[in-house]
């Protein structure tokens, strides 16, 4: 850390994601600086840096030791595909560095479980980047829940619809070696969530999905740039011809992998699902269910828990919380409006998280989501995996 406080960051992972850090350290100079990038396709740092006009003074690392390894770096942001989330992790936290790293901690126990062992025994910080924890409305009605206004808790009901997901089926969430399924790459954020809002460990959980949308058909090749329905499909996407940041980084990957962005969301090869619902119980008595939908036409979390004492119903979409007391009028109902603080990536939740790890790095906080809650998350969502492969219901074991 240097003498004015700001904090120095090397990247592992010059992905689409990383851009929340250089966003927000463009907007928060005073927290911080980028020492450098690193990716397997060095193209893509160099494109990172460019854009951000910081090429003179982060570099492009050669390697991952490198990168972890670089003594003007107080941090290492982890911002791989998931399943690359241990190697450089684990290194980055030998090394001595704090770590932010993205959800879900890994796609499987044992790479969660080195993470964890890792983060035990090391001096520097292990930030998770669980950031819904932070986003305004999840935060108001954890802090209800956390009041005892509710009482005990006794179930959790949330709804996730997102238009957005069904661009997974064209990038590498799409595949359990990279991502783990939808169940680990994307639900574990809510599984999180259900768990901070339980207070329990959960024992059990039963699980159903299904890709029952965006299946193969005969009418479509592979690629959007060589569909003869380009004009009508509502689910077309372009080939990276632009200069925007996106269009350069994929056209980078393109020239480094053959890997091509306009990919067509039915006829991918994939190994996960479009929907999904799973129910969980905890160890002290709480019940959750869970549903996911990526081919939906509207975007939203909702969130219901019901107490022994009240009732708190929350939506993402329009940052509404409120408030029943049991036995209470109807129209006695408190209500938030959170939509004021809700500026930026997921509800306002990416800069509110940032702004956490970086005041955690330097007063030695604790973080508000760690290795041990991403340790319940990856359990859960291989727990959902299985169950779902399955049907059958299915233990969750840490």
């Amino acid at each position: 850390m240097r003498k004015d406080g700001r904090i120095g960051v090397s990247v592992a992972g010059a992905s689409a994601r990383s851009t929340f850090l250089f966003e927000y350290l463009r907007s928060h100079p005073e927290e911080g600086f980028v020492t450098g990038v690193y990716d397997i396709v060095p193209e893509r740092c160099s494109i990172l840096l460019d854009h951000y006009g910081i090429g003179a003074e982060a570099v492009v690392y050669p390697s991952l030791a490198d990168a972890v390894s670089d003594p003007g770096a107080d941090a290492v942001f982890v911002m791989t595909t998931d399943a690359a989330h241990p190697e450089c992790a684990v290194a980055a936290l030998e090394a001595g560095k704090s770590v932010y790293c993205e959800k879900p901690m890994a796609v499987t126990m044992q790479g969660a479980k080195a993470i964890a062992s890792a983060a035990e025994k090391a001096r520097g910080l292990f930030y998770l980047g669980m950031n819904l924890r932070h986003s305004p409305v999840h935060e108001a009605l954890h802090n209800i829940v956390a009041s005892g206004k509710l009482g005990k808790v006794i179930t959790i009901e949330a709804n996730e619809h997102y238009y957005g997901g069904k661009t997974y089926f064209r990038r590498w969430n799409r595949l359990r070696k990279h991502g783990g399924g939808l169940w680990l790459t994307k639900a574990c954020h809510d599984f999180d969530i259900l768990t901070w809002l339980a207070g329990g460990r959960p024992l059990r959980i039963m699980a159903s999905c299904g890709l029952d949308h965006y299946r193969p058909r005969p009418d479509a090749p592979l690629y959007c740039r060589e569909c003869g329905m380009a004009k009508t499909c509502p689910d077309y996407c372009p080939p990276p011809d632009g200069d925007s940041l996106g269009d350069r980084l994929a056209r980078a990957t393109e020239r480094a992998t053959g890997v091509k962005r306009d990919m067509c969301l039915w006829n991918s090869d994939k190994d996960t699902f479009d929907n999904g619902m799973a129910i969980v119980e905890y160890d002290n008595g709480s019940r959750a269910c869970y549903t996911v939908n990526v081919m939906s036409a509207h975007t939203t979390r909702m969130l219901v828990v019901t107490g022994s004492g009240g009732m708190a119903r929350a939506d993402l979409y329009d940052g509404t919380v409120e408030y029943w007391k049991r036995h209470a009028p109807e129209d006695s109902c408190e209500k938030m409006d959170t939509s004021a603080l809700m500026r930026g990536g997921h509800g306002g939740a990416d800069e509110r998280i940032l702004a956490d790890f970086f005041r955690c790095v330097r007063t030695g906080s604790p973080p508000r989501s760690s290795w041990q809650d991403g340790l319940t998350s990856v359990a859960l969502g291989i727990a959902a995996t299985k169950s779902s492969d399955t049907g059958r219901i299915v233990s969750v074991r840490m």
